[in-house]
């Protein structure tokens, strides 16, 4: 895969949910969740087909970008790319619903 430069790179993690964006639901301030580098939207084909699971929402193509087209990520004024919807090598990263699953409070 070819990512576009600069990059946040990282995929793998586990996280608390410091805060989140309009419309979230899946989701609350507080809880632990494991980022997705393969999204699940439940919504389109590929994530209803239970022979696949290869969402639309996906960034294989390496375009650096969230699922809405843009970057969160910014160093003096100038945007720092994505990489595979998580960004996990940060202190903190900025995902979309899709790209995150809550998991047990109990976890450790």
């Amino acid at each position: 895969m070819v990512s576009k430069f600069p990059v946040i790179v990282g995929h793998e993690a586990t996280g608390i949910v410091e805060s989140i964006g309009e419309g979230v639901t899946t989701v609350k301030p507080g809880d632990k969740v494991i980022p997705l580098f393969l999204p699940q939207c439940r919504e389109c084909n590929a994530c209803r087909n239970p022979d696949g699971n290869l969402c639309i929402r996906s960034d294989i193509t390496g375009r650096g970008v969230l699922a809405d087209g843009t970057t969160r990520f910014t160093c003096k004024g100038k945007p720092v790319h994505h990489f595979m919807n998580t960004s996990t090598f940060t202190e903190y990263t900025v995902v979309d619903e899709s790209s995150v699953a809550k998991i047990d409070d109990a976890a450790p």
